[in-house]
């Protein structure tokens, strides 16, 4: 059994590392925080130790992934971070356009309407295009 010394040292650790603590995160580290260890071990050595693919085509797939199962937060997350290492506003919609091949076309109708939430945040709003820039 976990302390709860060790479930906040855990939750800190994934702070750090990554900036951010998911709400279900920080649930999943009540129930089983073993799990939510081995979780965050994998994230850390896929997304930021391994570098055979470049972060910006990681982020790429793991939005196109969170995307199939409607992960809401996830594609926004991701699509953040994709913008942040260098994916264009095209490389984006590409990415949802393949995966909507295999997981239906509902797919990215669900996610273009995120990255315009992304796009209209003051951090990317500078990305949107000009004739997009009116809400609509």
């Amino acid at each position: 059994m976990t302390t709860p010394e060790e479930r906040k040292a855990l939750l800190d650790r994934i702070a750090e590392d990554r900036g951010v603590v998911h709400p279900n995160l920080a649930i999943a580290g009540k129930f089983d925080a073993p799990l939510l260890e081995q979780f965050h071990t994998s994230y850390m050595w896929a997304v930021h130790h391994n570098e055979t693919l470049d972060r910006k085509v990681k982020e790429l797939i793991m939005l196109s992934a969170d995307a199939a199962v409607y992960f809401t937060y996830g594609c926004k997350f991701h699509i953040g971070e994709a913008l942040r290492h260098g994916a264009t506003i095209e490389e984006i919609v590409a990415s949802l356009e393949l995966v909507g091949l295999v997981g239906g076309f509902h797919v990215p109708m669900m996610a273009l309407p995120l990255l315009d939430e992304v796009l209209a945040t003051d951090e990317f709003a500078h990305l949107r295009p000009a004739d997009q820039t009116d809400g609509a």
